[in-house]
Order: C-alpha cells, then structure tokens, then sequence
C-alpha cells in the first residue's frame, strides 16, 4: 500500500511539474513574438538566454498567430529583432518554405507589393536584410 501512496505522489508531483513547465514554455514564446513585434532586440535576447532557448535548433516550433517569429518581425518592421532572429538561425529563416510553400523572403515581398507607401517604409528594411541573406 505505501508503494502504491508513493508512486501516485510522485505521478502527481511529475504530472504537476510537466504541466507548470508546459505554461512557462508557453509565457516564454508569448513574450519572445511580443517583444519581436516590439522590436525589442534586449528583450527577445535575454528571454531567449533565460529559457535556454537556442532559435538554430528551434526556430521552426515557435509561431506567433500563424506566422513565424521571421514574418512577426517583418508584418512589424522590426529590423532590429529581424536582425537578430537571422543571425541566429541563418539563412534557413529567409529561404526555407514555411506551411504555406512560401518563404519568408517571398511572404514579405507580397506583403510589400499590397501595402501603402507607410507599411512599405515599415517594410522595405526588413526585405533588404532578407536580400542581403541571401
């Protein structure tokens, strides 16, 4: 019987933890695609540093909304975490095809085309950092 008492204790205990590590994940990505559509380059660092999180290895499984940390950043014009995300995961970011067959280069490029002269401004510097990758 205490064998039994002790494996459910631990089972919970285990099941609680995965659980709490689940929604710290979860706040983790939150505040990595917020502080990316902020364009705070500090921010996105340190909560990076802070989870252990290494974009090269990871960059694929974290999304915000529907788009990828890469698009955030350029739906924002936030060239300053546009630069660091491509430093950190290299050239796969701007020339892999994401879920829809696009790449981001090529998403961005569309989203350029369609926007009015203030979202190209916002726009245009990211899609050269993305050229310039290439």
């Amino acid at each position: 019987m205490k064998k039994m008492t002790l494996c459910l204790s631990l089972a919970a205990i285990f099941g609680a933890n995965a659980a709490w590590a689940e929604d710290d994940l979860d706040r983790a990505v939150s505040s990595i695609c917020e502080y990316t559509k902020a364009n705070d380059r500090s921010s996105l660092r340190r909560k990076l540093d802070e989870n252990r999180i290494e974009l090269r290895h990871s960059y694929e499984d974290i999304r915000c909304g529907k788009l990828s940390l890469l698009r955030t950043a350029a739906a924002a014009g936030a060239l300053d975490a546009a630069t660091l995300i491509v430093t950190k995961v290299g050239r796969r970011a701007v020339a892999e095809a994401e879920d829809d067959g696009q790449t981001a280069l090529q998403w961005t490029q569309k989203r350029y085309d369609s926007a009015d002269a203030a979202g190209k401004g916002k726009i245009k510097p990211v899609l050269d950092l993305m050229h310039a990758k290439l």
